[in-house]
């Protein structure tokens, strides 16, 4: 019994060192920090589109938008043999899916450029239509809804269509921003099966059934007749 007794004091005080603590007052609660707020990551800038211009634009709006380093001035050789040259801002001039060329006014050279254009079967851009390079007479004639009249291949300004039969693709009477496009044999196609030399051919001539898929848009262009001076 005496064993007994003194196990007791023993025992109640390892009870209380068990117990579970007082929990604490509400204003200890309250005071527990706060998770910080998930950063919110700051907005992407918007992806270029290459939609090909709807107004002038001059060699400042084009430093300012793509940077004075991603533009060469080169020199283009006048067309039916001219021996004259003429100058060209060209806009990642390296680059086949981004290039484009802007002819500039030798006598303004500050002034906005009077045409503009991009070609080969890579380039990104189109305008607002979805006139682009790459794409066959087929689909040019689909987007027009109308026939086209273009000149033969195989000369200076082979390709170069010369009639939309008022299709959509036309310009207006009186417009001053009027679309160009040239035409060329796809590659690997056979040439002798197309339109060539200086005359004007329509697309939906069935001489040339297989002009549709072997003729592709080389270039597509914008021209200014009121280019700002």
């Amino acid at each position: 019994m005496r064993h007994f007794r003194l196990l007791l004091p023993l025992c109640a005080g390892l009870l209380a060192a068990c117990s579970p603590s007082t929990p604490p007052p509400p204003e200890a609660a309250a005071a527990a920090p706060v998770a910080a707020p998930t950063e919110v990551a700051p907005p992407q800038p918007l992806t270029e589109t290459w939609e090909l211009p709807d107004a002038p634009v001059t060699r400042a709006d084009m430093e300012a938008r793509f940077g004075a380093a991603n533009l060469r001035q080169e020199m283009r050789p006048g067309p039916e043999g001219d021996v004259g040259q003429y100058p060209v801002l060209v806009l990642f001039p390296d680059d086949a899916r981004k290039r484009l060329e802007l002819v500039v006014d030798a006598e303004h050279p500050d002034a906005a450029f009077p045409v503009v254009s991009a070609s080969g079967p890579e380039s990104l851009w189109h305008d607002a239509s979805g006139l682009r390079p790459g794409m066959s007479l087929e689909e040019l004639v689909a987007l027009n809804g109308a026939p086209v009249s273009f000149h033969g291949l195989g000369w200076d300004y082979g390709g170069t269509v010369a009639d939309w039969h008022g299709g959509k693709l036309a310009s207006a009477e009186g417009a001053t921003r009027v679309r160009s496009v040239i035409l060329a044999a796809r590659e690997g196609a056979d040439s002798n099966k197309l339109p060539m030399g200086d005359g004007s051919f329509r697309s939906d001539d069935a001489r040339w059934g297989n002009a549709g898929k072997d003729m592709v848009v080389r270039e597509v262009g914008i021209r200014w007749s009121n280019a700002a001076r």
